[in-house]
């Protein structure tokens, strides 16, 4: 029995093989080993044999996690304060409306541990990333916008892009591989 083609998701196949090339996952490679590093995976194994074969100590010392911790310190060390400007005097209690709107959904997704987190694979992985989503089963159905901190290496950025932060991609891509059985789950009618 043939496979039906969905027109839509050979779309994004075509578009995830155009953004997955060599140079994406050269990328990868180098910073999850700058991750790994950084997270004091710092001799392989058959590093670690040698020194235990010639009676050498394989403990590090781990210069890196402590600047790590500092750097992501002071980039999180205040909570950031969300403020909508009035374009006139008229504009002063719709702009009130937004900046208590964005506190909310910052507070409500515990946004200082994401931005953390942002911070810290931005030092580690080279990228960090947050990701405003509408979450259409909160709040008892009615939905909520939250902000998810995304794993860096799921996201497929426009390879042409040149802005330093992805301004002009004309796409970006979030691919997360699952098992069959999760997505049964997440998608029960698509069997």
């Amino acid at each position: 029995m043939a496979k039906r083609k969905d027109k839509q998701a050979e779309r994004v196949r075509q578009i995830f093989n155009r953004c997955n090339q060599s140079k994406r996952i050269q990328w990868e490679y180098i910073n999850q080993k700058a991750f790994d590093f950084a997270n004091d995976n710092q001799l392989t194994g058959r590093e670690m044999q040698d020194l235990e074969d010639q009676g050498m100590p394989t403990f590090t010392i781990n210069r890196i996690s402590p600047v790590v911790e500092m750097l992501n310190f002071y980039a999180t060390a205040n909570n950031p304060r969300w403020q909508a400007i009035a374009v006139d005097g008229s504009d002063s209690k719709v702009a009130a409306v937004f900046s208590d709107m964005a506190d909310y959904i910052w507070s409500l997704s515990k946004g200082n541990t994401l931005y953390a987190n942002a911070v810290n694979d931005s030092i580690t992985k080279s990228v960090g990333w947050l990701h405003v989503v509408v979450d259409p089963d909160s709040d008892r159905g009615m939905g909520e916008v939250k902000i998810e901190q995304p794993e860096p290496f799921d996201i497929y950025v426009d390879p042409k892009s040149r802005d330093m932060l992805f301004r002009d991609a004309a796409y970006i891509l979030i691919r997360k591989i699952l098992p069959k059985g999760h997505l049964v789950q997440l998608f029960p009618h698509s069997k």
